[in-house]
C-alpha cells in the first residue's frame, strides 16, 4: 500500500440497496459499482465475502457508510434488522482495516472531491473560505443533519439526529398537516415531514389515499395537483428548516441537500418558495442571502467519502 492512497472497498449501506465499490485513495473504479439488494442477502458480511471473492479483491481497507447511528464501532441500520460491526466486516474482508461512519457524515467527506457538475445551485450566495462550515442536509427515507468542518488538513464531520427534533410548522397548511399527523403518530419530529415517507404522508393527508412515494413525484412531472400540492408541503418545510439549520450552524462554506428525495423535488423548489422559506427569519432575512445552496446529483458520493474516510483515518504508513 502507498503512503497515502489505500486500495479501499467502500459500502454505502441503506435499508432497502447496498452499494459497493473499490477505490484507490479517493479515485473511484465505476467499473466495481456494485449494488446489492439486501433483502436477498442475510447480512452485510454475506455482501463483503461475495464481493470480494467476485472481484478477486484484496483491499487494504474497508469503510463503511451505514443508514444509521454509530457508536464505538458499532451500528444499526434505523431501516432494516441488521447489525454492522468494524470487526465483522474486517474479517468479510480478507483483514482489510475497517471503519465506519454514518452515511450522510460519509457525504461529508465528500464534499472536497466532488466536482462542479456534481452540483445544482438552488441559491448562489456568498463565496466563502477554503476551510469555511458546510452543512449537509439529507433527505431520503429519512432526514438528517451534518455539519461539516475542515481542520488542518482534515475534514471533521460530527454525528447527529437532526432528523427526530420536534417539527414546527410555519403556515396554516404545514398546521394543518402537522396536527393530522400527530393524531397518528403521537409526536412530528422532522423527518416524518421531510423525507420520502413524509411525502406519502402529505399526499394521503391531501388526499386520504395510500401512494409511494416515487408514484406521487411522477405524478408531479405530469401536473397533477394533488400530488404538487403535496410536494409543495415538504418543500416549504425544508425551506424553514434548512434556514433554521442554517442559523445553528453558519455554513458559509454553502449548504448541500443530498439524497434521493432531494433530487426528485429540485425541479419543483423553486415554484414552491423554497428560498423564501429558507429566508423567513424576520431582522435576519438579508443575512440568509449569503449562504449558498446546491443539490448533490453524484449518486456516488457515499462511497468516495467512505474512502476519504479511511484514508485520513489510516494517514501516512
Amino acid at each position: 500500500m502507498s503512503t497515502n492512497t489505500p486500495f479501499t472497498l467502500a459500502a454505502d449501506i441503506g435499508g432497502t440497496n447496498t452499494r459497493v465499490a473499490l477505490l484507490d485513495g479517493t479515485v473511484l473504479r465505476a467499473e466495481t459499482v456494485t449494488r446489492y439488494e439486501n433483502a436477498k442477502s442475510e447480512s452485510l458480511e454475506e455482501i463483503l465475502r461475495h464481493y470480494v471473492t467476485a472481484r478477486d479483491a484484496k483491499p487494504d481497507a474497508v469503510s463503511l457508510a451505514l443508514a444509521g447511528p454509530v457508536e464505538n464501532g458499532a451500528g444499526r441500520l434505523t431501516n432494516l434488522d441488521w447489525a454492522i460491526d468494524t470487526a465483522s466486516a474486517c474479517k468479510a474482508t480478507g483483514g482489510a482495516d475497517a471503519f465506519l461512519l454514518n452515511d450522510l457524515q460519509a457525504q461529508g467527506h465528500a464534499l472536497p472531491f466532488l466536482s462542479p457538475d456534481a452540483l445544482t445551485c438552488v441559491q448562489t450566495g456568498e463565496t466563502g473560505a477554503s476551510d469555511a462550515p458546510c452543512l449537509m442536509i439529507g433527505i431520503g427515507t429519512g432526514l438528517n443533519v451534518a455539519p461539516v468542518h475542515r481542520i488542518a488538513g482534515h475534514t471533521y464531520v460530527p454525528a447527529a439526529e437532526a432528523g427526530h427534533i420536534s417539527f414546527s410548522a410555519h403556515d396554516d397548511a404545514l398546521s394543518t398537516f402537522e396536527r393530522d399527523l400527530d393524531a397518528r403518530l403521537g409526536h412530528v419530529a422532522a423527518e416524518d415531514i421531510m423525507s420520502g415517507r413524509g411525502l406519502e404522508r402529505a399526499y394521503r393527508h391531501v388526499t386520504d389515499q395510500e401512494l409511494a412515494a416515487s408514484k406521487i413525484m411522477a405524478l408531479c412531472g405530469t401536473g397533477d395537483q394533488d400530488a404538487d400540492v403535496a410536494a409543495g408541503l415538504l418543500i416549504r418545510a425544508l425551506g424553514h428548516f434548512s434556514g433554521d439549520m442554517a442559523l445553528a450552524h453558519l455554513p458559509t462554506g454553502g449548504i448541500f441537500l443530498v439524497g434521493g428525495v432531494a433530487r426528485a423535488l429540485l425541479p419543483y423548489m423553486a415554484q414552491h418558495g423554497f428560498q423564501t422559506c429558507f429566508a423567513d427569519k424576520g431582522r435576519f432575512s438579508d443575512f440568509m442571502s449569503q449562504f449558498a445552496i446546491h443539490v448533490v446529483q453524484d449518486d456516488y458520493a457515499a462511497l468516495i467519502g467512505a474512502a476519504s474516510y479511511a484514508q485520513e483515518c489510516i494517514g501516512p504508513r
